[in-house]
């Protein structure tokens, strides 16, 4: 037996976070699980790994979790995903923790509509915006502002769970009803549905080498690490979404170079700073996702959580870090988190794509994928594919299949190298339904 008083406390360890306590464990710390519910959605499950903490405790009460703590000194409290962010942020005042974020902003991390208010309050750009359990307010709130398409989401979700772009007065109820009926990816109910104008969005003037389809979005995600205030961007990425039906569904992103694109760089990280200073986020990891309108950027929202279901070691590989080594190294060694941030900027060692799978057949899965095809197109780095249960038609990120990464030194490269995936995609599903 082994005892180690200094803990690390991690809240639903799932998805991403599961690789939270792996990198503490690396670092000689102990880790301790933390459940703020009994009730997951089956798709976070699988991610979790036990072996990897000392204690797992669903959480019930302050005092009952101080005792079963009483022989550890926790050094950190840090949210696994986006359901755990709120919990974590009281737990970590709770034990005092020295970096943490205070915990009545934190429902402007999760809460939409809270979010958007807090950046008209500090006077950063940001969506018109309205919240409501009444349709007849939707309705009303839409006719009044004459803004046309508009976007209804779930207040608190993730992902592209139940996202409606309604071109129409007249659709507004079918998507409403949808959400209200719902629960969110997070088995929570969906008592208020947020109403959003839709962003004609585009790309940075110096970006685009080509006019944009009308059925495909631009969406860039900024991923940050902050010491005390002090913002560092970890990578950018530039995300293709598609349109299935009236839901924007992820095609395939690139992972943007802080040499090339430095514009890019200094331009949303100038925009993301100030709206992590007006969510009260100092400390910590961010995942903000953003469109470019007008040639400015404008948030649709930010997360206090690294992203979902990605493959760090691509960006590992391409960069030189990612975005889970520097939060490590900032709380483990905050002098040197800082002084890697005042380091000038390096080109990428590779360039990155993540290719989402698209299913556009439903089925029980009878057999497992045939990938050799996919092995052998070149830059291939990562799959990661469904390959048991049910194949859903994929229409967000919830029933995506799985992602492909791939990495190379040249874009168009691995732009020949997507066209080769997307032929061959379709062909996979049929063989695995077979």
């Amino acid at each position: 037996m082994i005892y180690k008083k200094n803990v690390v406390l991690i809240v639903d360890a799932y998805s991403i976070g599961s690789l939270i306590a792996p990198a503490f464990i690396s670092r000689g710390l102990d880790c301790v699980h933390l459940r703020s519910t009994a009730n997951v959605n089956e798709f976070y499950k699988p991610w979790f790994r036990p072996a990897d903490f000392i204690e797992d405790i669903l959480y019930s009460s302050d005092a009952e979790l101080r005792q079963a703590l009483s022989d550890y000194s926790v050094q950190f409290v840090l949210a696994g995903c986006e359901f755990g962010v709120e919990l974590a942020a009281h737990l970590a005042e709770l034990f005092d923790v020295t970096r943490r974020n205070d915990p009545r902003h934190a429902i402007r991390w999760r809460d939409k509509f809270e979010m958007h208010e807090a950046l008209q309050q500090a006077g950063v750009r940001s969506i018109r915006h309205f919240k409501s359990g009444s349709l007849a307010a939707i309705q009303e709130w839409v006719k009044e502002h004459a803004i046309l398409p508009v976007v209804l989401k779930p207040i608190k979700s993730a992902g592209s769970d139940n996202i409606h772009i309604c071109t129409r007065e007249s659709e507004v109820e079918g998507a409403f009803e949808a959400i209200k009926s719902s629960r969110n990816l997070f088995l929570e109910s969906n008592d208020e549905v947020l109403v959003q104008q839709y962003l004609d969005n585009s790309d940075f003037r110096t970006e685009l080498s080509a006019s944009k389809s009308s059925d495909v979005d631009i969406e860039y995600c900024v991923n940050t690490v902050s010491v005390d205030g002090q913002h560092y961007v970890s990578e950018i990425i530039r995300v293709y979404r598609t349109r299935i039906g009236d839901s924007p569904v992820h095609d395939y992103n690139q992972l943007m170079c802080p040499v090339d694109n430095a514009d890019v760089y200094a331009r949303l990280s100038h925009y993301i700073f100030s709206v992590l200073d007006a969510l009260g986020i100092r400390q910590g990891v961010g995942h903000s996702e953003l469109m470019i309108v007008d040639d400015e950027p404008v948030l649709l929202e930010t997360a206090a959580r690294m992203p979902g279901g990605i493959d760090l070691s691509a960006y590992t590989r391409a960069l030189g870090h990612n975005q889970l080594s520097l939060w490590i190294d900032s709380l483990i060694n905050p002098q040197a988190f800082l002084d890697y941030r005042q380091r000038p900027r390096t080109r990428l060692y590779f360039h990155s794509s993540c290719v989402f799978l698209i299913a556009r057949q439903a089925g029980q899965i009878k057999r497992a994928p045939e990938l050799a095809r996919w092995k052998a197109i070149p830059g291939v780095h990562s799959i990661k594919i469904q390959d048991e249960g049910m194949l859903k038609e994929t229409v967000s990120l919830e029933n995506c299949p799985g992602h492909v990464f791939i990495l190379g030194h040249d874009r168009a490269a691995i732009q020949k190298s997507i066209e080769l995936l997307r032929e061959d995609e379709p062909g996979v599903y049929r063989a695995m339904l077979a």
